[in-house]
This record gives C-alpha cells, sequence and structure tokens, in this order.
C-alpha cells in the first residue's frame, strides 16, 4: 500500500517564528496492514532517506533497513 501524504506542522512556533515539529496522519486500514492499532507504542527510525515505524513491543528491534 502506498499513499502520499504530507508533513503537517504540529507544536507551537518557535522563537524564531517557524516551526520544529510535523506529524503525519495514518488512517486505521495503513496501520491494520502494518499490523498496528490506534494507540500502539511505536520506535520511530530515521535514516537518510527514511523514516521507519516499528512495533514497540517486539523483543527483537530491527537496525538494517
Amino acid at each position: 500500500m502506498v499513499r502520499k501524504k504530507t508533513l503537517s506542522p504540529s507544536g507551537a512556533k518557535g522563537d524564531d517564528g517557524e516551526y520544529h515539529n510535523a506529524h503525519v496522519n495514518l488512517h486505521e486500514d495503513e496501520l491494520s496492514v502494518a499490523g498496528l492499532d490506534i494507540g500502539d507504542e511505536v520506535f520511530v527510525r530515521v535514516r537518510e532517506d527514511k523514516i521507519i515505524i516499528q512495533r514497540a513491543d517486539q523483543d527483537d528491534v530491527e537496525h538494517d533497513f
């Protein structure tokens, strides 16, 4: 499943008047495909050109993507 998303500004603006946080909305059908539910805890990993979200209750955290 692939859907184009927009990173939306989030939180308060900093002293410089700019946002420093963003969020992306995931629909429950997207979460279902990933085996996740709304409210689940996840690990978020950032690489050069990727953001990876992985279930936080796994015994083994995948590092090589």
